[in-house]
């Protein structure tokens, strides 16, 4: 009969599992219920002071168009434009999305890049507004992460737009942020997942060092801090998301912590001077040869103005790596060549099924080039931009080689491509030896990818091959798409052969790109990381039956 104790066991778990979930549903119910009372207001309003002891600045750069544009009626967050009328808390059909960013006022900082007495009363007029409509919790313009990014965006930039005010609206001002914090000293940051606890963290610290009635809650900021930098920060120095914006958004919120703690005279951790460091050395492997960021993993466009005031900010004086062990990238940057590829596991949290996908620049033209993630609220589109096929990487009969829709599944044992890597090296040639496992439960093939880097010839060679591991499986495989996408800025013409391509760079260099089959087609394709809307580019397309161990080969080369 002990065959029957582990199914007990797992029934016995199933229940707990169960009882634990319904226990947080009520005790959520409940939460939200007793936030909405007036005796939860009394406690929030309790003991709210507006006397301060610092003032402390936002020292980055706003957009001054952006400012100007919401100062003359019309908000544009995510690619979704409102216009409003009287003012900009009227009813509007914008998404959820567009609101948030609306509630957390970070736009302040465009406002205040305006630097005209007529946005300074903008500001105060919208947050009066603010106050006398939403002072009070409610559910979506009081949540944890609108909140914490509102908090310290209004302390950021209390000089610019309330130094000069009245005091009645300096007091009122002070109490509302003072019985924000309040609301949330009193929530458990466990509610809040991801990138945001570093936003909420922030908060914590910024209000404790300017509210004197806050200050014993510094110790406890900074204990989360540290506890956060060791969560999200992997030991290669990348954060755990593995996209270059979001990498280089963390490292901002780490920046600004520790300026607001010089500001304040305090002691700065140990663990967080090393974290900028490290993070920064991190930053500067992601940038392409004109000095932009590549687009793995969500990476947003962020200006070259962005990404240099960060990296002086920062001020590492450690080396760029070449290899991020813990994530998985691959980096070379020689005689002009800048080369990065993605030779690490896809996150779980957020899966983009890029296993393999590289970008390459010449001098200061980016060449090869991932899609981008829309900047734009658009779900289609997000999920179009995860896509293997959106990717300059291999997919078998265009199936993505980890499954995009991972987090929803409720069998989590496979799709999730497993990758490796190795690199060797021999005078100006590098080697990337590569493979994952996306595709050998559901094709029982393995896709290996080997680069070869000439840098003294200015030559990229390459092979795309399927080596076969199972025989069992779920569909019969038919053929191999490869892809390269091209920036928008490259021209590209096939030869009749239709095995070569010429490439026109825009400082008028060429290259030229060759084939093994003769069936190179050129595509149309979209590019989402130029910092508009989306941009016409094309894409290099090679499609071949599937043959095990049948290599492809291909090369990219400068033409003399």
């Amino acid at each position: 009969m002990d065959f029957l104790l582990p199914a007990s066991k797992e029934n016995s778990n199933s229940n707990m599992l169960i009882k634990k979930k319904y226990f947080n549903f009520i005790k959520n119910t409940s939460n939200l219920f007793f936030q909405k009372t007036p005796i939860y207001d009394y406690i929030l309003m309790k003991d709210i002071s507006s006397k301060i002891s610092i003032i402390l600045n936002d020292p980055w750069q706003g957009d001054r168009r952006k400012g100007q544009d919401i100062i003359d009626g019309y908000i544009k967050f995510y690619g979704e434009t409102v216009y409003y009328k009287t003012n900009i808390w009227e009813k509007n059909n914008a998404s959820k999305l567009w609101k948030e960013e609306l509630h957390s006022f970070s736009w302040a900082r465009d406002i205040r890049s305006t630097g005209t007495n007529n946005s300074r009363l903008f500001l105060r007029k919208s947050l009066e507004q603010w106050i006398k409509k939403y002072n009070k919790w409610s559910e979506f313009e009081w949540k944890d992460s609108i909140l914490a990014r509102r908090v310290s965006s209004l302390i950021e930039n209390f000089m610019f737009y309330c130094s000069s005010a009245e005091e009645s609206f300096q007091d009122t001002l002070l109490k509302s942020i003072c019985k924000q914090a309040n609301h949330l000293f009193k929530k458990n940051i466990s509610e809040t997942d991801g990138f945001d606890r570093i936003l909420i963290i922030k908060s914590i610290i910024i209000v404790a060092l300017t509210f004197n009635n806050f200050k014993k809650k510094l110790n406890f900021g900074i204990n989360l801090l540290l506890l956060e930098i060791e969560n999200q920060i992997l030991q290669d120095g990348c954060h755990y998301l593995k996209s270059p914006s979001i990498h280089l958004e963390f490292l901002k919120n780490l920046i600004d912590i520790k300026s607001y703690l010089i500001d304040a005279k305090k002691n700065i951790p140990q663990k967080l001077d090393t974290s900028i460091s490290k993070s920064a050395s991190v930053l500067k492997f992601f940038k392409s040869g004109n000095g932009l960021l590549s687009t793995f993993n969500r990476s947003s466009y962020k200006s070259n103005n962005e990404l240099n005031q960060v990296l002086i900010r920062a001020n590492s004086k450690l080396k760029t790596p070449l290899f991020l062990e813990k994530s998985g990238f691959r980096r070379l940057s020689q005689n002009k060549i800048t080369f990065i590829m993605d030779c690490g596991n896809p996150v779980k949290e957020d899966v983009y099924a890029g296993s393999l996908s590289f970008e390459f620049s010449f001098a200061k033209s980016q060449i090869v080039v991932n899609s981008g993630p829309p900047h734009i609220n658009n779900k289609k589109w997000m999920e179009a931009m995860k896509s293997t096929a959106a990717h300059s990487t291999a997919s078998i009969d265009n199936t993505n080689s980890s499954d995009i829709f991972f987090q929803k599944l409720k069998k989590r044992t496979d799709r999730i491509a497993n990758v490796w890597s190795k690199n060797y090296q021999k005078g100006s040639s590098y080697w990337i030896d590569a493979a994952h496992s996306g595709y050998q439960n559901f094709f029982g093939l393995i896709h290996s990818r080997k680069i070869h880097i000439d840098t003294k010839n200015k030559i990229i060679r390459g092979h795309d091959y399927l080596f076969k591991t199972k025989n069992k499986y779920l569909r019969i495989p038919k053929n191999l798409q490869i892809r390269f996408h091209l920036h928008p800025k490259i021209d590209i013409n096939i030869t009749g052969s239709k095995k070569k391509a010429i490439l026109k760079l825009p400082d008028g260099n060429g290259w030229e790109f060759i084939c093994s089959e003769s069936n190179i087609e050129i595509n149309e394709s979209i590019y989402l990381s130029g910092g508009q809307n989306p941009i016409r580019s094309n894409h290099i397309f090679i499609s071949s039956p599937i043959i095990p161990n049948k290599k492809i080969k291909w090369l990219f080369r400068l033409i003399n």
